[in-house]
């Protein structure tokens, strides 16, 4: 294929993902298996992936800091016991063979696809929240798995983390997704340099990918179809099951 056209493909898919992440949720459950699908071995396809989790991390903190909704230090402990737990994810996950990553990949991704339909966003008023004492410590334990979780595969984290802050602390959705924000960032720092040490971050496609889903979120997040999210949430999520079926499926080399 002309290089051209393989990444402005590239491009397109991560504007694609941008786009379901923006207004459905579950970019990367449709990531992944189109990476597999170009000839990416399982661990290529979640190592590359993971330079546009980080910069999703980094515009996410931002953007929910200058609105005012910045939960320090709070989101900064749990940051950093989720970066703990991703470096023993990611090394996981690497020593793994590229069959059994593959057909793991498939089952979490079609896992969580159907578990995320059911799923009901919390909208608490933020004075219910429970950020201390014993409720931050549960919390830190609980983050220093989905931070090994995170580095094992990635697919679903965001909706894992916000089911665990509005269990444990109560969190309106507001201000579960920015600490969200600042867990993906900061766990996605370590699995990104393990993963790049072992070689398996392809850094032209993981640019490309990078660069469409920023654009993608933010000109996405500029206009809205929030009326049409339950029906949208639906066909992404059939799609997905499909693609998690033929991925299970699929041969690699």
């Amino acid at each position: 294929m002309n290089p051209w056209l393989y990444y402005g493909i590239i491009f397109l898919l991560g504007l694609t993902v941008g786009m379901v992440n923006t207004l459905a949720g579950g970019g990367s459950s449709l990531l992944y298996p189109v990476l597999m699908f170009f000839g990416l071995s399982p661990h290529q396809a979640v190592g590359t992936s993971r330079l546009a989790f980080l910069f999703q991390g980094i515009f996410g903190v931002l953007g929910f800091r200058s609105k005012g909704y910045f939960l320090f230090p709070f989101n900064v402990f749990l940051g950093l016991s989720a970066l703990t737990g991703a470096v023993s994810g990611a090394y996981l996950s690497l020593a793994l063979p590229p069959v059994t990553y593959k057909n793991i990949i498939a089952a979490v991704i079609l896992i969580v696809t159907v578990l995320s339909l059911f799923y009901r966003k919390n909208d608490r008023s933020p004075s219910f929240h429970r950020t201390g004492g014993k409720h931050f410590w549960l919390a830190m334990a609980v983050f220093f798995i989905l931070g090994a979780y995170s580095g094992f595969i990635q697919t679903g984290l965001g909706f894992l983390i916000l089911i665990s802050l509005g269990l444990i602390n109560r969190l309106d959705i507001k201000s579960a997704n920015s600490v969200k924000a600042m867990v993906v960032l900061l766990a996605g720092i370590p699995a990104l340099l393990i993963y790049a040490a072992r070689g398996d971050v392809l850094w032209k496609e993981a640019v490309a990918i990078a660069a469409g889903t920023a654009l993608a979120s933010w000109i996405t997040s500029r206009w809205s179809v929030r009326k049409d999210e339950v029906v949208l949430k639906r066909i992404i999520a059939i799609l997905i099951i499909l693609l998690a079926v033929r991925l299970w499926m699929f041969q690699i080399k």
